[in-house]
């Protein structure tokens, strides 16, 4: 369960949460199971967050970050993440249905057995991102950086993704 410190902080509001984080800045903050279903978290820094089984769904996360974060089987369905951070966040079993994660950084991030149906990734940054057994299935990768055909190799519904060109996955 999360930590009710720093739901608190969080719920303050963005100045307050990243003053928090710059002042305690090896703490790794616990919303782990958090119910942040349509929150206003646009520049929040939730870098290193244990968000894991957390529920964000419909949540606005505009050039958030979650850089390192622990996102593990947690709700993002429905969610605006365009231009937020996501470099190295661990997303294995994550719902991302139908999120926007257009313009995202998404360098190294694990999506493993992720739902991606519906997904925008349009205009991201994909290096080196793992999308193995994750659901692409009508997932935007259009203008894609630094995209690999073989990064999709293990995905589901490759074939449905909607691809920058159309490659032989």
């Amino acid at each position: 369960m999360a930590n009710p410190e720093h739901l608190e902080i969080l719920q303050a509001g963005v100045r307050v949460w990243n003053r928090w984080r710059v002042a305690n800045g090896s703490t790794h903050p616990d919303l782990r199971a958090a119910d942040l279903n349509g929150m206003d978290l646009a520049g929040f820094d939730l870098s290193q967050a244990y968000l894991s089984q957390a529920n964000l769904s419909h949540a606005y996360l505009f050039e958030a970050t979650l850089e390192k974060s622990n996102c593990q089987s947690a709700n993002f369905s429905h969610c605006c993440l365009i231009g937020a951070n996501l470099t190295k966040a661990y997303l294995a079993n994550t719902n991302l249905f139908h999120a926007y994660l257009s313009q995202a950084n998404l360098t190294q991030t694990y999506f493993g057995h992720a739902n991606l149906v519906k997904a925008n990734l349009s205009g991201s940054l994909i290096a080196q991102a793992y999308f193995g057994e994750a659901d692409i299935q009508e997932t935007d990768f259009t203008d894609v950086q630094n995209f690999g055909v073989l990064q999709l190799k293990l995905a589901h519904n490759s074939e449905l993704a909607v691809l920058p060109t159309a490659p032989n996955l």
